[in-house]
């Protein structure tokens, strides 16, 4: 019994440390395929590309794939670089975005760490042929 009085508080931190970061883990993988998503929808293609119309389609594509995985990113979260480029040139659109992950969230909530997660992705701009 005294045995166990020591060693339970240790497994069950161990326990919810192995399950938060999966969590965070997971939270991450969304967040990086949604910066994908994201700089897939800037390099496509366009005809008279206009580069405020390009990053508001990625920051909505974006914010719709991690909401789709109950992750609320905003907007202003969400920074594309490159978009229009000429695709001659090889140029490259990339798509970052931040999210705070709160580490057990609603225990203790003055103590719960934050830990910053960070989506990006690089892709060549595509050309018409």
């Amino acid at each position: 019994m005294v045995e166990m009085v020591f060693v339970l508080p240790v497994l069950l931190l161990l326990l919810f440390g192995i399950v938060e970061f999966g969590v965070l883990f997971g939270q991450w993988q969304t967040l990086t395929n949604a910066a994908r998503e994201g700089a897939r929808e800037a390099v496509v293609f366009r005809v008279g590309c206009v580069a405020a119309d390009v990053e508001a389609d990625v920051q909505a594509r974006v914010a719709n794939y991690a909401a789709a995985a109950g992750i609320t990113v905003g907007g202003g979260d969400i920074a594309v670089a490159g978009q229009c480029g000429d695709p001659d040139t090889n140029s490259q659109v990339t798509v970052t975005h931040t999210y705070t992950f709160t580490v057990v969230p609603g225990f203790v909530a003055t103590m719960a760490p934050t830990i910053d997660l960070v989506g990006t992705s690089t892709m060549r701009n595509e050309g018409s042929g």
